[in-house]
């Protein structure tokens, strides 16, 4: 039963890791390019004027945000790229910035 448990935990965290987060802003919609890399995000809604995509990132030896370009509501998109010098660099979710 716990190898069981174990297995189906493994699995799950893999799927985790494997697949980037969800978006958490409503109005808004996301695009995951360059393996992961990159996220680019359109708001269709929400407050108006202009806004700014924040790339929650990793590297698997540590976390930080990357601020993206600015977009406009109904317009542009924002574009935010993860980068690094060690490890493969990841987008593990976001949040927008309203401006």
């Amino acid at each position: 039963m716990r190898r069981i448990v174990a297995c189906v935990a493994v699995a799950i965290a893999a799927t985790a890791i494997a697949s980037p987060a969800q978006a958490q802003e409503r109005g808004c919609y996301e695009d995951y390019l360059r393996d992961g890399r990159t996220i680019e995000v359109f708001c269709d809604e929400g407050r108006p004027g202009r806004f700014r995509a924040v790339a929650h990132c990793t590297n698997g030896l540590g976390v930080w945000d990357q601020y993206g370009t600015i977009g406009r509501v109904r317009g542009e998109p924002s574009v935010a790229e993860c980068t690094s010098l060690l490890g493969y660099p990841r987008v593990n979710g976001y949040h927008v910035d309203w401006l």
